[in-house]
């Protein structure tokens, strides 16, 4: 967390934007900072008791809770092509995990892989707000900011220890936050003041397979005819909500 608040604090003063920690008055932002630190804790224990792929299947609820959040909050519509979208998202991200859904016994578990995407569309639905006042740099940076006070206070809580933590888990995490944390979010919250929260959402879950495809470079990734149908109907959900517009967009 504190890796990505140096990149973006770094674009922030290469392209000579003006940040006022008196912003941090703002409820808005710590709704915003909250929501996601409250996502991250949940989702790390829905991983830890839960299968990876079930914890991703039922992540895919992301894309109900965003349609339903920017229709009551943001007032945005609607249409029959966003419903048949957020179907064959959800269908297309079943058949590339291969129909392996699993669930166990935690009743815990179960309720944080619920709730923690609904964490992770409201945050998305409050940065969409404020991206119509503030740049997207800004809005970033108040958003990792306030998540790391936010985290940082949860692990004093919780008596989380960082020793012992190796170099390579560093190295790695810093690869991590700057692709994954940093760049794809500031270029998402870029979008967010050009299209509807919902139709960039449902565009950014091209993720799955455009990681599928390069890691075929680096590790062997077996393709199957349910991969392959997952990919389409991804793709084929991305590409109508991109070639679709509202009336009120």
């Amino acid at each position: 967390m504190r890796l990505l608040q140096f990149f973006t604090f770094a674009t922030i003063l290469i392209t000579r934007q003006h940040v006022s920690l008196t912003n941090l008055k703002s409820l808005w932002l710590w709704l915003l900072g909250g929501t996601n630190a409250i996502g991250i804790i949940l989702q790390y224990i829905a991983l830890s008791t839960l299968s990876p792929i079930t914890v991703t299947l039922i992540a895919r609820m992301y894309l109900v809770y965003v349609f339903f959040l920017s229709y009551i909050f943001l007032k945005e519509k609607i249409t029959k092509w966003d419903y048949l979208a957020i179907i064959l998202c959800i269908l297309g991200s079943f058949f590339i995990s291969g129909s392996r859904l699993q669930f166990s016994d935690n009743l815990l578990g179960l309720i944080c892989a619920f709730i923690y995407p609904l964490m992770y569309a409201t945050n998305n639905i409050v940065a969409k707000y404020l991206v119509s006042d503030e740049e997207p740099n800004n809005v970033l940076f108040f958003n990792h900011f306030t998540s790391a006070l936010l985290l940082f206070c949860y692990a004093l809580i919780t008596g989380t220890s960082f020793s012992h933590i190796s170099s390579q888990a560093v190295a790695f995490n810093f690869g991590g936050a700057f692709f994954n944390g940093f760049m794809s979010l500031l270029l998402f919250y870029t979008s967010l003041q050009f299209i509807t929260a919902g139709k960039a959402n449902i565009v950014r879950a091209l993720g799955p397979v455009i990681v599928i495809i390069y890691s075929s470079f680096f590790f062997p990734v077996q393709v199957t005819p349910s991969l392959v149908l997952g990919a389409i109907l991804v793709i084929l959900a991305s590409t109508i909500v991109t070639f679709t517009r509202t009336n009120h967009e």
